[in-house]
């Protein structure tokens, strides 16, 4: 009795769509937990928020990302501007898997 290759490919199948799975499900925490943490900062008062560098209306925007977008990228980038004005901050390699690197 010989087995060909089909019980790997499926194996390898099945492997791979849980990673996947588990990819998604990671990313949807990790968002979920930093737009907890965005809702937290809104509770500061203004003088708080200016002490970190932001306005009430950098996180009202930032709340405002669609959900599968990272809030706290949008409150890094509004900071950035406001103390470099003309320059602003991009995130190079943006994607699940890989690692993010600020470029200006």
């Amino acid at each position: 009795m010989t087995f060909g290759f089909a019980p790997l490919g499926v194996l390898s199948l099945a492997f791979g769509a849980a990673r996947a799975v588990l990819r998604t499900a990671t990313r949807v925490a990790v968002l979920w937990n930093r737009r907890q943490a965005i809702h937290r900062i809104a509770e500061f008062d203004d003088r708080m928020l200016k002490d970190i560098g932001l306005s009430r209306s950098d996180v009202s925007g930032a709340l405002d990302v669609p959900w599968r977008h990272d809030p706290t990228e949008h409150l890094v980038d509004r900071r950035t501007s406001r103390r470099h004005p003309g320059r602003s901050l991009r995130v190079v390699g943006h994607g699940e898997g890989r690692s993010r690197d600020w470029a200006y």
